[in-house]
């Protein structure tokens, strides 16, 4: 099962963690974990390409791990970036929850405040 968790604070999605797989497939084939791959790192090139946050700088924590991603605004993102940003996760979570529609045993979203 792929686990995505949103990470809030204050009211606002500042982040995200997502690990696991979906097993509705061979590695390399399974729809589900391909959808969920591509909506994480799109969000991830929106907000280093489209928001222009700084890996280092900006990300309190941006890890790939094997099998995870785990993403984290810095405390004291400025006002327009956060809402950008949060924007960016909302709308990522908003994909993951479609998918999650069809494919419920493969995909679990929680939200978790850091």
């Amino acid at each position: 099962m792929v686990r995505v968790t949103m990470l809030c604070q204050d009211g606002r999605t500042v982040g995200f963690e997502c690990s696991g797989h979906a097993d509705c497939g061979e590695a390399g084939e399974d729809i589900v974990c391909s959808a969920v791959s591509a909506l994480t790192q799109t969000c991830l090139l929106g907000l280093t390409e489209v928001v222009g946050l700084k890996t280092g700088v900006d990300f309190a924590e941006l890890i790939d791990r094997t099998g995870g991603i785990t993403c984290v605004l810095a405390r004291g993102t400025d006002g327009e970036r956060q809402e950008k940003a949060e924007l960016l996760f909302l709308t990522m979570e908003a994909g993951l929850s479609s998918i999650r529609e069809s494919y419920r045993k493969a995909i679990k979203i929680r939200h978790r405040e850091v």
